[in-house]
């Protein structure tokens, strides 16, 4: 059994999660049901960061003019 600690994103409290730890690689992220909020949240247990907690990184998208034409 492992243990990790991780932020509730409802409530901001510290609370300890735990997974069974296996002879496979460690899980990206592991469902976790909080004791602060009663609720479930994805947690990666390497960093405790939840998946609410990651942010998506905007690319620019390239303009195209629907009146030009590259041929």
């Amino acid at each position: 059994m492992r243990t990790f600690v991780f932020r509730c994103p409802t409530t901001g409290y510290n609370v300890q999660g735990r997974y069974e730890e296996g002879n496979g690689p460690l899980p990206a992220f592991v469902g976790q049901h909080c004791l602060a909020c009663n609720g479930l949240h994805a947690v990666d247990p390497r960093t405790g960061k939840g998946m609410s907690e990651l942010r998506a990184v905007a690319v620019p998208r390239k303009s195209v003019d629907p009146t030009s034409s590259d041929d």
